[in-house]
């Protein structure tokens, strides 16, 4: 290590500060990368994970391989608010949704809470197969006597209600399905499809290739969100879901790629 870099480390009067914007961060995203982190600040990495162990000890965080997340508690707080979030656009969000699926169709939702909106919209079709590692969404949906409600083993967190792990993965990869609807954390002008949690990339990449398929739906605050771990490429999906139409360099993005782009008229 240079001695400029030590330097760095250890004189740095906006310690307090950087570890107050990590915890901000973490708040907002669910999880942050430690290469990410540096780079924002312009700092190393080791600054970083130090400024995360002063967090996780004061109960603030909890530390994870390759950065931090929400500790429980605040994993419930952090669920409960993105469920308040913009709850109108995410129900228009759903009817778009499932507009666009057929009667008795196989289908695969994913967890996040615009996925509950998509699962509500869908009470009014008949004879679904439903796959699913989203405990509320599976909730919501036996209530329809057609549907067939196919719930994911796996580990079970209590923040989101998801379950998840390689069991998950496994058991996904025994089916097919005609639809995968997903929630992501953002897209960015390259067409990256990004979210917050590296939890659950393995899960999300096995559901993505056990559909035929394969829709995303978000609302408008997405498009550009700093979320940081790859889940796709715009490439490999078929549509986007949104509230509104996106700023000019996200729909150009899309309509090279050719994914349709859905919006309320």
């Amino acid at each position: 290590m240079s001695d400029a870099l030590e330097l760095e480390e250890t004189s740095n009067p906006g310690l307090q500060g950087r570890q107050t914007e990590i915890l901000e961060r973490v708040r907002q995203q669910g999880f942050v990368a430690i290469d990410q982190l540096a780079k924002a600040f312009r700092v190393s990495e080791q600054t970083v994970r130090r400024d995360i162990k002063q967090l996780e000890r004061r109960g603030l965080v909890a530390r994870y391989h390759g950065g931090a997340g929400l500790p429980r508690a605040l994993s419930v707080m952090d669920y409960g608010g993105r469920r308040s979030r913009c709850p109108a656009e995410k129900r228009v969000i759903g009817g778009l949704v499932a507009a666009q699926i057929p009667e008795r169709a196989t289908i695969f939702i994913d967890i996040g809470t615009t996925m509950e909106a998509v699962a509500e919209a869908l009470l009014g079709h008949q004879s679904l197969t439903v796959v699913t590692n989203h405990l509320t969404v599976a909730s919501m949906l036996s209530r329809r006597g057609s549907f067939q409600v196919i719930l994911a083993g796996g580990l079970l967190r209590h923040n989101d209600h998801a379950t998840t792990g390689e069991a998950t993965r496994e058991f996904l990869e025994r089916f097919r399905v005609g639809y995968g609807i997903f929630g992501i954390g953002s897209i960015d002008t390259e067409g990256e499809l990004l979210d917050y949690d590296y939890r659950d990339i393995g899960v999300s990449k096995a559901a993505m290739g056990i559909s035929r398929r394969k829709f995303v739906a978000l609302d408008h605050s997405k498009f550009g969100s700093d979320a940081a771990i790859r889940v796709g490429h715009a490439s490999e999906i078929d549509a986007v879901f949104t509230d509104r139409r996106p700023p000019e360099p996200f729909a150009g993005m899309l309509a090279r790629e050719g994914v349709t782009l859905h919006v309320p008229e």
